[in-house]
């Protein structure tokens, strides 16, 4: 081994070490996740053929460690520097950089079909117990809503990507639990595109359309969501508010805005702990995947509680998380008789 190849690794290798030595405060601060579940990662990755430990090192060229890539990749999720910063930071080349991120974003996504899964019909009673303890809402198995990504200004169709805030982004749909575990992500679709919109093109819409008794057991389940969304057997929205709502309708209001609040306390997590989605500046073609990326981290680190202590001591993670907050529209969608009378019984069965 060459003494500038040699030099070059242990810089590298001390890097890590170095961030191991920190306080389990001062590495989550660092990489976003705690040191438990950073060690579990590497092990993941490992066991894929493209961070193996056996792989084929090219002749020439140092190979990344595992732990480095991933490390260096966190920095980039958790952060806003500036690429040529971190890849200082971690003593490699800015080109380098960016071929390690998008190789742990890919390996992160293909982790997605097991991380983030919606419930079996054997969760689904749990689920809805758990989310009954909120505010005594019946047949909820997931809180839906839709967060914008902020982006680069796209080279091609850039009004498409203006949200109503007038900033290029795109969506981010996800349906989450009581523990702010996602259940269901659908990322990619333009800023200018109404939430309703991007729900009826994914594949939950399309699930709720046909009436997926794999979604839902029976016609008693449904997710829950904002008057962004169209009412449906599956889908309880809130009453349109003109005026005239009853006591019983306002009072169904309150109580699915009181068990629908998870979903945007899950989307200020995410956004807290990896701050590049506060701003994704990439090539659109690798935004959903970065997106999901972090989507799947957070449901990797959202049920450990010691995660969840770090997050909530990290001062950074209370700030504003960028999320747009939904605002009410008048529904112009033909509401479906069967998801009316639904909707009132539950309204009927909730006490004020």
């Amino acid at each position: 081994m060459c003494e500038c190849f040699r030099e070059h690794h242990e810089k590298i290798t001390d890097y890590v070490s170095l961030l191991f030595r920190k306080s389990d405060l001062d590495f989550f601060k660092c990489m976003r996740l705690t040191k438990k579940t950073f060690q579990f990662l590497v092990t993941e990755m490992e066991r894929t053929e493209r961070f193996s430990l056996q792989r084929t090192i090219t002749r020439g060229k140092p190979r990344t460690s595992t732990s480095t890539a991933l490390a260096a990749t966190l920095w980039y999720l958790g952060n806003l520097n500036a690429q040529r910063d971190i890849a200082e930071r971690f003593h490699i080349s800015q080109g380098h950089l960016s071929m390690i991120v998008k190789d742990v974003v890919n390996c992160l996504c293909n982790m997605a079909d097991t991380v983030i899964r919606w419930p079996n019909e054997a969760q689904i009673q749990a689920i809805e117990d758990s989310f009954e303890t909120l505010a005594n809402f019946p047949g909820v198995v997931g809180a839906i809503d839709g967060c914008h990504v902020p982006i680069l200004s796209p080279d091609d169709c850039q009004t498409d990507y203006l949200d109503r805030n007038q900033n290029h982004s795109v969506n981010l749909l996800a349906v989450c639990d009581v523990t702010k575990k996602f259940t269901y992500c659908f990322a990619g679709f333009p800023g200018s595109v109404h939430d309703q919109r991007v729900f009826t093109n994914s594949a939950l819409g399309h699930a709720v359309e046909n009436y997926s008794t794999q979604h839902f057991a029976s016609a008693h389940y449904h997710i829950i969501g904002d008057s962004a969304f169209k009412l449906h057997q599956h889908v309880m929205v809130p009453y349109k508010d003109t005026g005239g709502l009853t006591v019983r309708q306002n009072n169904y209001n309150k109580k699915l805005s009181q068990t629908r609040r998870v979903i945007e306390n899950a989307f200020g997590f995410l956004k807290g702990r990896f701050r590049r989605l506060k701003r994704l500046e990439c090539k659109l073609s690798q935004v959903p995947n970065n997106i999901i990326a972090c989507c799947v981290l957070h449901n990797i680190t959202v049920a450990d509680e010691t995660e969840i202590e770090m997050l909530l001591c990290d001062s950074d993670c209370t700030e504003d998380t960028g999320c747009e907050k939904p605002v009410t529209r008048d529904s112009t969608f033909n509401e479906a008789n069967i998801a009316k009378r639904k909707r009132d019984l539950i309204a009927q069965s909730l006490l004020p």
